[in-house]
Parts: structure tokens; C-alpha cells; sequence
């Protein structure tokens, strides 16, 4: 440690040499102690220009960067399926969309009513036939009831009067067998007498034709006997030849009742279906007048509005575009690389894509799915190419796929999308493809 010295005297420093200059005092350090600092910040100096180096050879190595790089995806458009007014728009550009929502309302009050009225009319005329046709098969049902009756009063009168008729032919029968048996005494007794010669031959003839006359009567009588009982069997049957007042049989009249019923329930059956199809059909007419009317359009996939070309009050054509949505679920990257280096890249190679204007955080992934080179200088299919200048930068333009997890908005670019930034679609970046593996790296 330096003592200080008076005024009036010089001071020598370590190496006798005065330092006191018109009263300044300097203490000088050892050299030491400087040379230790300086070969220290030298030694930090060198390690951190070596790590960089390291650092900057290893990406030299193992990655090769986009020239450039903007976020694609694809467009869907909305278009109108019928003309109208416009009287309601929900959505506005940069907007979120989800899928079946609400976009816009069409009015269309000059839609035609013809084809529902004329339903309509059809609906009327066919209820009026079915009305008609019930109202037939009511009074053909009564009629039955009548025609049923008949027939059966018309089968209890035959057997009656079939009964009354063989009564009769068997008293005509019982008395003509009594007569047949005294016409066969009198023809024993006339060929007894004739004999013994005590009659002429005239009356035993007489006696003879007696008895077969006799007998003749009494088999027709048995005959007729017959003949009522097998038709009152076939009576009973349903099968008599028996007319009424209007010589007409009942039970024929009551068949041809049953079938005519079978075909009218059967035709009414058919009718109460035709009705049903024209009311479906009528209801559906006023549904399609309705929608003419006012037209609901609701976005047919989720995403962001896009584009919106739309106004309320705007008169619009069937097909005209009313907007776009971006379907931020098929989003891609496209990158320029330089075309020297293509040959470092194949399909499949995978990418990170780092865009300008988000957070830090917000760093895609994805891979390689087509290289096309030539962009500028090559019309594909024709013999003559476009020759550019030597000194211009060749690129290639690369086609990069996004990983699943990437194609739906993160939580991060959730917020930028709602404010606007349509899922960064549009959005110029930087792309790092990873052309090599980092374990021949890992042990430095």
C-alpha cells in the first residue's frame, strides 16, 4: 500500500518514475492483476465466437431455410340457390364461423303460388271421389243387408214349398199304391176265373191293363218323390233354380253384391293413399313456397369469414356469390427455396414453419408433400421453355403439408383469429427443413 507524500516532493511509482503531474495523483495496478482480466474476457470472447460458430455449422449441416414462405388454405364459397333481397346478414369479415350457422336471411315475396294451388285443386278433387266412393259402398253395405235377407227368406219358402210338394206326392202316391194293390186282386182273381173258362178273354185283359196302369202311376209318383227331395238338398245348398217375383235368384244378386263391395273397399284403400301422397305433396309445395319466401343460408363448413360481397338489402341472383369462408382446418404452406439446394429436400422431409407477425410461440410443424421446380421458366406439355437471365435467383417452389395437430387453430392463434388475422392465411414466414439428423451433433 502507497503512502501519500508530501506536496513539495516528487513520488516515485514501483517502476521510479515519477507520478505527480502539477499536483495529479495516479495509482497504478499491477500488471498482473490487468493481464488476468484481459486474458479472462479473451477467453469468453473466443468461447462464445466458437459456440456460434458451432451453432451456425450445424444448421449449415442440418437444415436448409425457405427464401420465402406464406401461409394457403382453402377458400369455400356461399352461394345463393334462389334470387331475392338480402334482409339479414349475422357475419362480417375476419369473423369466426362454425359449421350450420346462421349467415343469411333471403326474401322473395314474388314467388310463384301456382304449383302449390294447383296441388291443391288436385287435393280437392281427389277428396270429393273418396267421399263419393264411401257414400257407394255405404249404400251397397245397406243393399247386402236387404239381398242377404232375401236369400235367405227365398231358401226357407223353397224348402217350405218343397216340403208342401212332397206331402202331396206322398198322399197321391199312398192312394195310387192302394189302387195298384186292387188292380193286382182283380188281375189274380180275372186269371183265376179266366181258368176255368168262367170269363171272357176281354175282361182278363181288361184286369191286366188295369194293373200295369196301376203300377205305372205309382214308380212316376215315386220318381217326383225323388226328384223334391234331391232339390230341397240342393236348396239348402245354396244351389236352387228357384226365381222370384223378379226372376232374379237372391243369392246370385248377393255375390255379385260382395264382389262389387271387395272392388269399391279396395278402390277407396287406393284412394285414401293417393289423398295421403297428394297431402304430403301439397305440404312439401308449401314448405319449397316458404323457403322461396325466406331463404335461411348457413355456412357449410367452420372457419373464418373470408371475404363478404354480400349487403342487406342487395338484390341477388340464384348462384351469385354471397362470400367466402376460409376452412382453417386445410391450411398448407407454400416456401421458395433456393434451387440449388432442392437436392437436399425429398417428399416427406419435415418443416417448421416460423411466420412473420405472431407470437414467438406460435411455430407450425409439417412436411413435404410436392416439390415443383421450374416456376417461372416451364409451361408443362409445350416443346419451347422461357429462358431467364444467368444472374437472376433460381427457385423452387415447395408444397408443405401441416401435421394434424396444426390444421385446427392452437389456443394461441385462437385469439389472433378472432381478431381478425382470418388463421394467419396469408400470413409470409420463414420454413426450416430439417434435411439431416442432429445425433452425430449430440455429443459436442
Amino acid at each position: 500500500m502507497f503512502k501519500r507524500p508530501p506536496a513539495s516532493q516528487p513520488t516515485k511509482t514501483v517502476n521510479n518514475q515519477l507520478s505527480s503531474i502539477h499536483g495529479l495523483k495516479v495509482l497504478y495496478e499491477p500488471k498482473s492483476v490487468r493481464s488476468l482480466a484481459s486474458n479472462a474476457a479473451m477467453i469468453l470472447i473466443s468461447a462464445a465466437l466458437l459456440s456460434w460458430s458451432f451453432r451456425f455449422m450445424k444448421a449449415q449441416l442440418t437444415t436448409v431455410n425457405s427464401v420465402d414462405a406464406v401461409m394457403n388454405g382453402m377458400l369455400t364459397d356461399i352461394r345463393t340457390q334462389q334470387e331475392g333481397v338480402i334482409s339479414k346478414v349475422t357475419a362480417k369479415t375476419g369473423q369466426s364461423i362454425n359449421s350450420e350457422e346462421l349467415l343469411f336471411v333471403i326474401e322473395n315475396q314474388r314467388a310463384s303460388q301456382l304449383q302449390a294451388q294447383e296441388i291443391s285443386s288436385r287435393l280437392n278433387q281427389q277428396e270429393a271421389e273418396l267421399r263419393q266412393a264411401q257414400e257407394r259402398l255405404a249404400h251397397k253395405l245397406s243393399l247386402l243387408n236387404i239381398v242377404n235377407r232375401d236369400a235367405v227368406n227365398q231358401e226357407r219358402l223353397a224348402v217350405l214349398e218343397n216340403q208342401q210338394n212332397q206331402k202331396q206326392l206322398l198322399s197321391d202316391l199312398k192312394g195310387t199304391k192302394s189302387r195298384y194293390q186292387l188292380a193286382q186282386l182283380n188281375y189274380k182273381r180275372a186269371k183265376l176265373l179266366k181258368s176255368e173258362g168262367a170269363i171272357a178273354e176281354a175282361s182278363f185283359d181288361t184286369a191286366e191293363i188295369e194293373l200295369k196302369q196301376r203300377e205305372s202311376e205309382v214308380e212316376s209318383l215315386q220318381a217326383k218323390l225323388a226328384a223334391l227331395q234331391v232339390n230341397q238338398d240342393a236348396v239348402r245348398n245354396g244351389l236352387s233354380l228357384s226365381r222370384t217375383r223378379s226372376n232374379y235368384d237372391p243369392s246370385i244378386r248377393l255375390v255379385e253384391l260382395q264382389l262389387q263391395i271387395a272392388e269399391d273397399q279396395q278402390g277407396i284403400e287406393t284412394l285414401k293413399k293417393t289423398v295421403q301422397g297428394t297431402k304430403a305433396e301439397f305440404g312439401q309445395a308449401k314448405k319449397d313456397l316458404q323457403h322461396k319466401q325466406v331463404a335461411t343460408i348457413k355456412s357449410p363448413e367452420s372457419g373464418v369469414m373470408w371475404r363478404l360481397t354480400a349487403q342487406p338489402g342487395k338484390f341477388v341472383q340464384q348462384g351469385e356469390s354471397l362470400g367466402q369462408i376460409a376452412v382453417c382446418n386445410q391450411r398448407w404452406v407454400d416456401a421458395w427455396v433456393d434451387e440449388q439446394k432442392v437436392q437436399s429436400l425429398k417428399v416427406g422431409t419435415p418443416a417448421e414453419i416460423k411466420l412473420n407477425g405472431t407470437a414467438s410461440s406460435v411455430t407450425l410443424t409439417g412436411k413435404i408433400s410436392v416439390i415443383r421446380s421450374g416456376i417461372g421458366r416451364l409451361s408443362a406439355g409445350e416443346d419451347t421453355v422461357v429462358a431467364m437471365m444467368p444472374n437472376l435467383p433460381r427457385h423452387t417452389q415447395v408444397h408443405i403439408t401441416l401435421d394434424t395437430e396444426d390444421t385446427e387453430p392452437s389456443s394461441s392463434s385462437s385469439e389472433n383469429m378472432h381478431n381478425g388475422n382470418l388463421c394467419y392465411i396469408g400470413y409470409t414466414g420463414r420454413v426450416i427443413f430439417k434435411v439431416r439428423s442432429t445425433s452425430f451433433f449430440a455429443g459436442f
